[in-house]
């Protein structure tokens, strides 16, 4: 993860979240998804697309949406490993 001098995550670290967020969507929830992802993560959808578009995501959302989609924490992050967590 790259930083700023001042210790902040660089613009192209969000934006790549973003980009891994958005895919997650893509591939559980579809093109029209959007809205029912962001209600099970409890933020209005206009909120939500903000996140995909590189806004920060609040702890309490992204933990929410790693229990909700099953997304691998690391690859989240590195976008390296497995997507998904593995389920029994």
């Amino acid at each position: 993860m790259e930083l700023t001098p001042d210790g902040r995550e660089t613009p192209g670290v969000k934006n790549e979240i973003a980009r891994r967020v958005r895919e997650i969507r893509l591939e559980l929830y579809g093109n029209h998804g959007g809205p029912m992802l962001a209600s099970a993560l409890g933020v209005p959808f206009r909120i939500f697309m903000t996140y995909e578009l590189g806004q920060t995501i609040p702890a309490q959302t992204i933990l929410k949406f790693i229990e909700t989609t099953g997304a691998a924490p690391h690859w989240l992050l590195t976008g390296q490993g497995d997507k998904y967590e593995h389920r029994l």
